[in-house]
């Protein structure tokens, strides 16, 4: 611990506008398109509380003030539950507006969807449907959902497996290419205008929820359209996964994430929730099961409860994975590390004795 307060320090990122990916034509634009929509007040923010019911400044960390696009913005760790979360957050019509005019073009580069992109989700919607045979009989299930589908591709790996799907995102020009490809897609969120409660054996959120301006609630109202003793299927970026999923920790950040979570957090909610956790690991990928009894939760309860050990963990692992990015890219980082061992072992002093 001594060695990582002596060479990193939060912010770990400061707002330099620097981005840590390289960004095409498009994505350069849409950043100062979204950056002049927020200066001129046309997208609006909101207070963003932890999630765990601690609104204390006190508890946060700041971490980041940017993302890996050079977007500004505030990450902050509640040191009470773990949690990483955007400080302040889009408002619910500016949320809206940006997944329907900004997301895609920021974070995809690209203004419709193309067959590589269609591809690649359905690559991933092949690696789900092997993830969730080796934990339920998939056979039975009939009707597969996905909210935040964007042009469908992970739902037409399980259309090509025999299931019913459907879909829904914000994204119109990304759900017309879904539809060309025969897929049942519609704009905005999932509601019963379209989706009839209970209806859906699995749905899907795949790198959705951490989207989500209010999580809790959202789930609660996905869970209501899954039938009784159906799944709910989540992935989102696992906090302690960063190492094996990025390169540069800073590619973890980004504005459109207003919550981070970890497993041990998700695992407890989820229980709270009551629902069944089948599967749960640090990616953080999880299989739900509904009980045939499920009624609306009261998590108040949880919502108090500190997971403060996991918090240190987390403050403690972010400051490794910057170190470890660090020590490959900046030799100098080296020569204050072999610095700081001198020291801590006496060497350096015997040295300086010896002169």
């Amino acid at each position: 611990m001594d060695l990582l307060e002596q060479l990193v320090s939060y912010p770990l990122w400061d707002d330099d506008g620097k981005a840590a990916l390289k960004l095409n034509k498009t994505q350069r634009e849409a950043i100062k398109v979204f950056i002049n929509k927020v200066n001129t007040g046309t997208y609006k923010y909101v207070k963003n509380p932890c999630l765990c019911g601690i609104d204390d400044e006190f508890t946060d960390v700041l971490i980041a003030q940017k993302d890996r696009y050079g977007i500004p913005c505030k990450n902050v760790l509640c040191m009470n539950c773990g949690l990483i979360r955007i400080k302040d957050r889009l408002d619910d019509d500016s949320t809206a507006a940006f997944y329907k005019n900004d997301y895609r073009n920021i974070y995809v580069g690209l203004d419709i969807a193309t067959q590589d992109f269609f591809n690649s989700q359905m690559r991933r919607g092949e690696q789900f449907y092997s993830l969730i045979s080796q934990h339920i009989n998939i056979s039975q299930i009939k009707t597969v959902f996905e909210v935040g589908c964007g042009a469908g591709g992970i739902l037409n790996a399980f259309k090509q497996a025999g299931h019913l799907v459907s879909g829904c995102d914000f994204g119109e020009k990304y759900l017309a290419f879904g539809r060309l490809n025969g897929l049942t897609l519609y704009q905005g969120e999932l509601s019963t205008q379209n989706t009839a409660e209970q209806s859906q054996d699995l749905i899907i959120l795949s790198h959705v929820m951490e989207h989500f301006n209010t999580p809790i609630e959202s789930l609660i109202n996905i869970t209501k359209f899954i039938k009784p003793e159906g799944y709910l299927f989540i992935e989102v970026p696992g906090i302690f996964n960063i190492p094996k999923a990025y390169e540069n920790p800073l590619m973890y950040f980004q504005n459109a994430h207003v919550y981070n979570f970890h497993a041990n957090f998700l695992k407890t909610l989820f229980k709270s929730m009551g629902l069944e956790v089948i599967l749960s690991n640090e990616t953080c990928s999880l299989l739900l099961k509904k009980p045939k009894d499920w009624s609306v939760p009261n998590i108040g309860r949880f919502l108090k409860a500190s997971h403060s050990s996991c918090a240190e963990k987390v403050a403690i692992s972010l400051k490794k994975y910057y170190l470890q990015h660090m020590l490959k890219i900046n030799p100098t980082v080296y020569r204050k590390l072999f610095s700081f061992l001198l020291r801590k072992t006496g060497i350096k002093d015997i040295i300086s004795t010896k002169k």
